[in-house]
């Protein structure tokens, strides 16, 4: 009992000790009552730091944890505070800084990034703020540094695993290495300053995130009651169903008191008026993507944004003077020069059976009256059965059976070939190639851009397909509507291009290519939300449903939480403490 009492007594000289050391070397003085003093100054970060203070940070980071917080990178925090000599970035004197009280407020607010505050320690560093405790203060500045690093990792770059999304790593942006981001807090700069750095700046991405606000701000629309409105196939005007008195509801039309059922000339306007705003055909006729849209709830528009936003994150930074945009849901490209819209039009990309990849690559050239080797699924699913039905469809189309490369390559007679009996294998070792004319799905356009799925921008001989206001048909390539326009723009610089040099190689007939003077980037991206040409938040279709699955892949990992900011539908916004947070 005496040497425990003894040891004890000790103990609690050494603790005395290290508090005494805690205001004579690294400078702290804590109150009487036991409470932190307000920060005088944004970067106020004391002097050399105490013993006490020292220990515990390197407590904690050979732990690689505080409490049941595990941190992302204890090594790169270990190097950081090396570098520091252990002096802490933000907390001060007497306690926290102006600046850890910014940074978690900006936490707190990080769902209007789409992401989730509580990955941060926002609870844990809440609390440790509002009930200071002197024990606790290295514990603090490691939350807040693993919170810096989580968080900026989480706005540079893709937090999911491609494999999840189809996706390749190389064509987006990886998050930021945990040296790197601590390398901001490093640089000597304004805390703000700080922020502004590791934050988005894209203009598209900070209109979806006040957009994002705006959504959480404001009350449920009275119409989402008579949600969903199904009518099992399209609906014109002149129509009737019994669904016409949801959708009047939906418009916010009042119910007439005749023929309530009919799909009537001003309930028509308000959906083509609809349309307009969402740019789809204003025909007023509601096929499956007006039904979507239509039937869009808050919530539902709140996680579209969430899911875009997070796209967006993904290809955030420097773009070259000039490239080219492909927006798979929207069906539309565009031509930059200088960061200004040459060209704009629209696209046919693949269906949801066939779908085009999301991807970057380069444009090295164009070719003209391109021949059109057809891709294997073309062939087995589309061009053998077609064979089958009619022995002359390769004549017909112009379609030469090659085997064989170089020198061993021989050209193939359709009429000997048992096209009911020919195996896969067989199939693989004979290329159909189309030859250059009308007949050929390639047109006369082709935009070289070599990449792992054989997918291109090119002409098309069914112009007749831009009409329609479902244009995800394709086979997974992109067709263009004015494919000579494209050309000229990636030929730019090229002596003697011009629309004389391309009649005279189109009456020829041959196939040409011409490289291009400077590689043009290409983009081939999916947004599901754009802004349209009035300035507009456009909610588009999810024609491959991948938003879905990318919020599906964001909660499986914890990765994003919605703000409650109404209070049992009073119309009063929350304060901060009564927010819910809820997937």
């Amino acid at each position: 009992m005496h040497k425990n009492g003894k040891f004890n007594n000790h103990f609690k000289i050494l603790a005395v000790v290290s508090i005494v050391l805690s205001t004579a070397v690294f400078g702290f003085s804590a109150p009487s009552t036991g409470q932190y003093m307000a920060p005088a100054a944004e970067d106020a970060q004391g002097g050399k730091p105490s013993f006490l203070m020292k220990t515990s940070l390197g407590s904690a980071l050979s732990a690689g944890r505080v409490g049941k917080a595990k941190f992302h990178d204890s090594k790169a925090m270990q190097v950081y505070y090396s570098t520091r000599e252990n002096r802490p970035y933000w907390v001060g004197d007497s306690g926290p800084t102006g600046r850890a009280e910014k940074f978690l407020e900006i936490l707190e607010a990080s769902w209007t990034h789409g992401l989730n505050p509580r990955k941060y320690h926002t609870d844990e560093i809440r609390g440790m703020i509002e009930h200071p405790n002197m024990m606790e203060k290295a514990e603090l500045e490691l939350l807040l540094t693993d919170a810096f690093i989580r968080y900026a990792r989480d706005l540079s770059g893709m937090r999911i695993s491609p494999e999840a999304m189809k996706l390749d790593m190389k064509d987006w942006r990886a998050p930021m290495g945990s040296e790197d981001v601590l390398g901001f807090l490093a640089e000597g700069k304004s805390f703000d300053r700080v922020i502004k750095d590791i934050e988005p700046k894209s203009p598209t991405y900070k209109k979806l995130q006040k957009e994002l606000v705006r959504l959480a701000q404001e009350d449920v629309g009275a119409y989402e009651q008579h949600l969903p409105i199904v009518f099992g196939g399209l609906m014109r005007p002149g129509w009737g169903h019994k669904a016409v008195p949801k959708l009047r509801d939906r418009m916010g039309l009042k119910q007439p008191e005749k023929n309530k059922m009919v799909y009537d000339d001003e309930l028509a306007a308000a959906v083509m008026k609809f349309q307009r705003e969402n740019e789809l055909m204003a025909d007023g006729v509601i096929g499956d993507k007006t039904l979507q849209l239509l039937n869009r709830t808050k919530h539902d528009k709140m996680l579209q944004l969430i899911a875009n936003m997070e796209r967006l994150r993904w290809s955030e930074g420097e773009k070259p003077d000039r490239f080219i945009v492909v927006n798979i849901p929207s069906a539309t490209l565009w031509a930059l020069d200088q960061g200004r819209v040459k060209l704009e039009m629209p696209v046919i990309v693949g269906s949801p059976w066939r779908r085009t990849r999301s991807f970057s690559t380069e444009v090295t050239g164009v070719r003209l009256n391109p021949k059109w080797t057809v891709p294997p699924t073309v062939k087995i699913f589309d061009i053998v059965p077609k064979i089958q039905e009619d022995p002359n469809f390769l004549v017909d189309k112009g379609m030469e059976l090659i085997k064989g490369y170089g020198s061993e390559a021989r050209t193939l007679d359709p009429s000997s070939i048992d096209w009911n009996t020919i195996s896969k294998a067989e199939l693989s070792k004979i290329r159909f190639i189309q030859t250059p004319g009308e007949h050929n799905p390639l047109g006369r356009v082709r935009i070289l851009m070599p990449n792992e799925y054989n997918m291109y921008l090119h002409d098309t001989n069914h112009p007749e397909l831009f009409d329609k206001p479902e244009r995800a048909v394709s086979s997974g390539c992109m067709r263009m509507k004015h494919p000579e326009k494209v050309a000229s723009f990636v030929m730019d610089g090229y002596q003697g291009w011009g629309e004389n040099l391309m009649s005279e190689v189109f009456s020829a007939g041959k196939e040409t290519d011409f490289d291009i003077v400077k590689p043009v980037k290409v983009y081939v991206l999916y947004y599901t939300v754009w802004i349209g040409d009035k300035g507009q938040i456009v909610y588009g279709s999810d024609v491959y449903n991948y938003d879905s699955k990318l919020i599906d892949a964001l909660a499986g990992i914890d990765g994003y939480h919605l703000p409650v900011h109404y209070v049992g539908g009073s119309g009063r916004i929350a304060t901060r403490s009564e927010i819910a947070y809820s997937r």
